[in-house]
């Protein structure tokens, strides 16, 4: 029995001196065999490929190659970093503004044993694209896509542009339906109906057509970042509440993800007021005599995939002076004070001192005074007065007067 039990001991320990040389072998072949001669290569539109080499074949289960890339204008941001057992590694990614590419061999975490980092950068002079600048789109609602970008100065006075797009991760390739030139050439993708998702990410990408040689320019984006949404509609005011509520015209996302802005012009006042919201309805503070306008814009917030654009401004609201609603009581007691106030008052201060008979003075009658006018000659003055001769019973009312 003695026997036995020292020749297990002895395996033992030479099985646990076989596993700490193979782990002491692996940590050592992991740390000397960073990644070397790292290549981009073009793949699908707007894709490029970046391969290296290693003479680890990472058959280990937790064996990996580490892959990091950034753009050089933000080297702080990493956009990619996973970890693969292959030696190669598809990008989507803007090249035209210049990568940082970085690979190491690592086993387990980030805490693990690993190689050194193996760094390149790629950033194509601007004479390798296609001599274009500022591509920018704006997708409106979750119909339409407008693509506008610049020609560069030294631009072929020969080359034509034209505008292709695909999802990040697809193969299948769409070009626009419909350009708007300078009179010479496209300068701009304008109303092409977008059917993708605009959470998916997309590489849009303008071409020279002449000239097959030049890299793409292109932009690697989330259209859902560049949404232009509808304006609100239906608003409408609850006069009882001041509760104002609106729609969007259309509802791809739920409504928490949505901002809106709320712009209210007291016209009495001249003030303006903006408010922003997170649902599509509010109550607002307002003086019901005096005349108030509303008008609503919408974007899509973080919540979902926050937009950098602002709907355009709904149509004003008008809120007009409203006349307020008095009691009857009320109604009743104004009616009588002007009854008071306009006849009964004028009554009591014709009697107290006695301008009745000079106030309602009697109208002379002419038939009076010019008798068988009217009877007699039928209005006619001159037969009157030859008929009814004028006799002065004094005198003194004559005076002679000489006409010329």
């Amino acid at each position: 029995m003695p026997v036995i039990a020292s020749f297990l001991l002895m395996a033992i320990l030479w099985t646990i001196t076989v596993n700490e040389d193979a782990i002491i072998s692996l940590e050592e072949m992991i740390k000397s065999n960073p990644p070397t001669d790292i290549k981009l290569a073009r793949g699908r539109l707007g894709e490029h490929i970046v391969s290296w080499s290693g003479s680890c074949n990472c058959t280990y289960n937790d064996t990996y190659y580490r892959f990091r890339s950034s753009y050089l204008d933000k080297k702080n941001e990493t956009l990619n970093d996973v970890l693969i057992k292959t030696h190669e590694q598809k990008i989507n990614m803007e090249i035209h503004r210049g990568i940082l590419v970085q690979v190491k061999l690592s086993q387990g975490d980030e805490k693990a044993t690993s190689s050194n980092w193996t760094k390149m950068i790629f950033h194509p002079s601007r004479d390798a694209f296609t001599s274009i600048d500022n591509l920018t789109c704006v997708f409106y609602g979750t119909t339409y896509m407008n693509c506008t970008w610049n020609i560069a100065e030294d631009a072929p006075p020969d080359a034509e542009y034209f505008l292709s797009y695909r999802k990040a991760y697809a193969d299948d390739v769409k070009n626009c339906t419909h350009y708007q030139s300078n009179g010479k050439r496209n300068v701009a993708c304008y109303g092409h109906k977008y059917e993708e998702h605009l959470l998916t990410e997309v590489n849009i990408c303008v071409s020279e057509l002449s000239n097959k040689t030049k890299l793409p320019y292109c932009r690697n984006i989330f259209p859902a970042t560049y949404q232009k949404l509808d304006p609100p509609i239906n608003i409408v005011i609850n006069k009882s509440t001041d509760e104002v509520k609106w729609e969007l015209p259309e509802m791809d996302l739920n409504d928490y993800c949505h901002t809106y802005q709320i712009n209210i012009t007291n016209w009495s006042d001249q003030k303006h007021e903006v408010r922003e919201v997170n649902s599509a309805k509010y109550v607002m503070s307002r003086d019901r005599g005096k005349r108030y306008s509303v008008k609503i814009r919408a974007t899509v917030n973080d919540m979902c995939f926050k937009s950098t654009l602002w709907s355009e401004w709904s149509k004003p609201l008008n809120i007009e002076i409203e006349m307020k609603n008095f009691p009857l009581s009320t109604i009743i007691a104004v009616v009588t004070l002007n009854f008071i106030a306009m006849v009964l008052v004028p009554i009591f201060i014709c009697t107290k001192f006695n301008l009745w008979s000079k106030v309602c003075q009697p109208i002379p009658d002419p038939k009076e005074n010019f008798r068988g006018l009217f009877e007699e000659c039928d209005g006619d003055f001159k037969t009157w007065i030859n008929k009814n001769p004028l006799l002065a019973t004094n005198p003194e009312e004559c005076s002679p007067t000489t006409l010329k």
